[in-house]
């Protein structure tokens, strides 16, 4: 979504004339962000919005929560503890997770991913009918 989300913002932004070269570039621009990391998609968003000047510090504050518990959900080993699991998980920075997660936080986290992909789903739709950015 979040790629998907750029490339609407950046082809938005591309004037209907432009030269077959300029068009092969800006693809070529666009390639780079199909194997960008998850960090690197939200800031690359979080740029990108604040070009067009829809700027939304909430969304990636969100996003990086997200970013945050999907490397903890991936990466971690998960040990059971009584009725939740222990992830045993340190981050980039070294910070150890020293929690449980029981179904009902694992609910919540899949509740925050959702809001946070319709939030930006609202950003691609908002740019015309088709939610691609080319209006035609």
């Amino acid at each position: 979504m979040l790629k998907r989300a750029i490339f609407a913002l950046d082809q938005h932004r591309l004037p209907a004339s432009i030269h077959d070269r300029d068009f092969r570039s800006w693809l070529r621009r666009m390639d780079h962000v199909a194997a960008d990391s998850l960090g690197t998609l939200i800031e690359r968003l979080e740029r990108t919005l604040a070009r067009e000047g829809r700027a939304d510090p909430e969304l990636i504050a969100q996003l990086d929560e997200v970013k945050s518990w999907r490397n903890l959900l991936c990466h971690a080993n998960w040990q059971p503890r009584g009725g939740a699991w222990q992830p045993i998980f340190a981050n980039t920075k070294g910070e150890i997770f020293d929690g449980t997660l029981d179904p009902l936080d694992i609910r919540a986290i899949r509740d925050m991913s959702l809001d946070s992909a319709r939030r930006v789903a609202r950003i691609i739709e908002a740019l015309d009918d088709g939610g691609n950015g080319w209006m035609e």
